[in-house]
């Protein structure tokens, strides 16, 4: 028996919604009538009795009733519109007439304008985009970890796309029928997801280990205090913020596994940030010395 309705998942960027028009009257001269638009996929109901051309729209409508009743009158059928505000449009085909029956804009100031919408929205989620960019670019400058690494490079990757995308969208001669750019973008949404993943992933699993230690006073020496365990999951670079006053020295150590210090600082007064520890996957903790009472405060991520 075959079947009567099928879904199609592809992905089109707006600024190849020709070739979605493109490839949705290919599927109605095969008998495949589209029921819903949904953005990412379609869905079709199979009837070889009609065929249809589709054309797109885009823009948010404040009276759609009034939108969707201004093209009825120019003789097309309105199918839906998607969360994303492109609108799905089609018209019976008749042979007998020219391509340009099937035109949803009648100039070309038309087309452009509604192709400069697309444009002024994307725009101002660059900019979003950009400063979040920015953002990270800052911290990794300062404090290159990778979980930071990685979120800036997925949103570099935005910015030149939609960057990319706006100057098609502005340009009135550029085409929006590109063959490639559908597999382009699916490599583009792969990246965005498993970048976006995997940098609140290393983010997530960083050890965030921190606290305070005092002592007006102690009996005697005390040597190798060992404390503060964490376990490092993926090697990169650790800040660690450090915080001594004593009257005498006091030593604070990073022990690695092996008990080999991979850090060390003497210090009667010291107050510093961001102390890079270049640290490989492992268990880790910390060890203390000192003569006399103290205060110590350390922060590490």
């Amino acid at each position: 028996m075959e079947r009567q309705y099928k879904n199609v998942y592809k992905i089109y960027s707006a600024w190849n919604y020709e070739k979605e028009v493109e490839d949705l009257n290919k599927a109605s001269e095969e008998g495949w009538q589209l029921v819903r638009g949904y953005g990412f996929h379609c869905r079709f109901v199979k009837n070889d009795n009609v065929r249809y051309r589709y054309q797109l729209d885009y823009g948010r409508i404040e009276d759609i009733g009034r939108y969707i009743e201004t093209f009825r009158e120019q003789g097309w059928e309105y199918v839906n519109s998607t969360f994303n505000g492109w609108h799905y449009f089609r018209k019976l085909y008749d042979p007998s007439l020219p391509e340009e029956a099937y035109e949803i804009f009648t100039d070309r100031e038309s087309m452009q304008e509604m192709n400069s919408r697309w444009a002024r929205l994307a725009l101002i989620v660059t900019i979003a985009i950009g400063i979040l960019a920015v953002l990270y670019l800052v911290q990794v400058i300062r404090t290159p970890k990778l979980p930071a690494i990685v979120l800036f490079a997925t949103f570099a990757v935005e910015l030149v796309v939609l960057l990319r995308g706006i100057g098609i969208m502005r340009n009135a001669a550029a085409s929006r029928n590109r063959k490639g750019d559908s597999r382009f973008m699916v490599v583009f949404f792969a990246v965005i997801i498993i970048g976006a993943v995997s940098g609140s992933a290393l983010a997530a699993t960083r050890p965030y280990i921190g606290g305070s230690m005092r002592a007006g006073d102690v009996d005697g020496p005390v040597t190798d205090n060992r404390f503060g365990d964490f376990n490092v999951r993926y090697p990169d670079n650790y800040y660690l913020d450090l915080d001594i006053e004593a009257p005498a020295p006091v030593t604070l150590e990073v022990i690695d596994e092996k008990g080999e210090a991979v850090f060390s600082r003497t210090e009667t007064d010291f107050h510093g940030e961001n102390l890079r520890l270049r640290l490989p996957k492992g268990t880790y903790r910390f060890s203390m010395s000192c003569t006399s009472g103290y205060n110590l405060e350390y922060h590490l991520d």
